[in-house]
């Protein structure tokens, strides 16, 4: 074996050489027809796939010599990282690849570096198959007892993600005992850390193949098709998603049937803070509405609910006198912290959650939701006639989303009346109280929706 990447070594040195000369020389000479560049990357990513699984080979030669250990580096991958220019990680996949292919994979390593299998099935092959002994012996049987030979010739007629899944299969019955003790380490390694941090949560963890798929499932059925007007990223739209499910299971009762409160929410929050929130105070402009704004830009804030908003260049922006200082004229999320008025609104507006409102001496004046929330037969009646999300270009099912006041309860002394109910998603009814925006019932009996400066909302065509 050691003669063979020898003889590989110095045929290799001569291609290495060649090429170079090629590269260098490459602007210097005139421009080919423009169709012959089509040829060409395909022939180059071929033969860079082969050259891959040659200095996969020749890095376990270079390993096992020492010689990189005069640098005074910590190991033969961190040396090749540094001085390949590439992460240790892709270092460590190089050597380890090597490894395999000389020692478990030698049809799989000649079929490489002919070009007849490419450099990520020799990987795949690499990484997957010769990973225990019972898995080493069965690559060693015949190809009609679906040994190493069978493997490579599915490789040349499958794609690259094909060939993968016949892999793990094979892995899965020539030793069914390593995935037993795979998923028990991967059950001990499973943990999903939450920790509060500046402006919200991060969000850590690591699942089982099982509780990871499960867990996609879910979030996949949550993620509606976005409207056309959703800009989000994949990512994000996942993040909502994440919401959308712990808001099913708590807004269900699917958890916590034996206690004698299911769990759910609990927000506090003092009255004047509460009716500033949902519109009768600073932080919106009923005549106009447009949001009001500290000193400094067009406009500023008044001190204190019911006063008139300060002329422009007044007095920089002060805080509200504080009736309780326990409250702080804030709204909180027990055991999460302080949260800003525009999820208040969102959250007072409608949604399965227990709200606690205080007054000046932090006596409890409002502790429910009975009197503000559509329930019972008013609900069922918005989610019969509405069925989906009413968002310009939404179709969000009713599971995951709530019932919007068109009317606000507490700034415009809204009713909870089914007839000024509108069914939103959640992600659309945070966009409404977020970006202030009206919505109208229409002519037809539908519904309009204007931005603030009364531009319509429509979905795009």
């Amino acid at each position: 074996m050691e003669r063979v990447e020898q003889s590989l070594a110095v045929a290799l040195r001569d291609v290495v050489d060649r090429l170079v000369v090629v590269i260098e020389e490459a602007p210097a000479r005139p421009a080919g027809p423009p169709e012959e560049a089509t040829e060409l990357v395909l022939a180059l990513c071929r033969e860079a796939g082969r050259l891959q699984v040659a200095a996969a080979r020749l890095s376990t030669t270079a390993a096992d010599d020492g010689l990189w250990a005069a640098t005074g580096a910590r190991s033969f991958p961190h040396w090749l990282a540094g001085a390949a220019g590439m992460s240790v990680t892709r270092a460590r996949e190089l050597v380890a690849t090597g490894r395999a292919l000389r020692d478990h994979l030698p049809a799989t390593a000649a079929a490489a570096l002919a070009g007849e299998v490419s450099a990520e099935q020799a990987r795949t092959m690499a990484t997957l198959a010769p990973t225990t002994p019972a898995r080493q012996a069965a690559l060693a049987a015949p190809a009609d007892a679906c040994g190493e030979e069978f493997l490579v010739e599915h490789a040349r007629e499958s794609s690259v993600e094909g060939f993968r899944r016949l892999v793990r299969r094979w892995a899965a019955a020539a030793d069914p005992d390593a995935d037993e003790r795979g998923y028990r380490d991967a059950c001990d390694r499973e943990f999903l850390a939450l920790s509060s941090t500046l402006g919200g949560y991060h969000l850590a963890g690591f699942l089982t193949t099982e509780h990871g798929a499960t867990f996609a499932a879910a979030l996949e059925s949550a993620m509606t098709p976005p409207a056309p007007d959703d800009a989000r990223t994949t990512q994000q739209r996942r993040a909502q998603a994440v919401a959308d499910v712990s808001r099913l299971v708590l807004d269900n009762g699917l958890v916590g049937r034996g206690a004698a409160v299911r769990p759910h929410l609990n927000v506090v929050v003092d009255f004047d803070t509460l009716r500033r929130a949902v519109g009768d105070g600073p932080g919106r402009d009923r005549g106009s509405g447009e949001p009001c704004r500290a000193s400094g830009e067009q406009g500023s804030v008044s001190a204190q609910p019911g006063h008139a908003p300060a002329e422009q260049g007044d007095r920089p922006l002060r805080l509200a006198p504080v009736a309780d200082v326990e409250r702080f004229a804030v709204a909180e999320v027990l055991g999460a912290g302080p949260i800003p008025a525009v999820v208040l609104a969102r959250l007072a507006c409608d949604t399965r959650l227990s709200r606690v409102v205080f007054g000046p001496e932090s006596q409890v004046i409002n502790a429910g939701r009975a009197e503000r929330t559509f329930s019972g037969p008013r609900r069922a009646a918005v989610l019969a006639r509405d069925g989906t999300c009413r968002y310009p270009g939404c179709t969000a099912p009713p599971a995951l989303g709530e019932i919007h006041h068109v009317d606000e309860w507490v700034a415009d002394r809204g009713d909870t009346d089914a007839n000024t109910g509108i069914l939103l998603c959640w992600h659309h009814h945070d966009v409404v109280h977020r970006l202030h925006v009206d919505i109208q019932r229409s002519p037809t009996g539908g519904w309009t929706f204007r931005t603030r400066h009364g531009a319509p909302v429509a979905a795009a065509a």
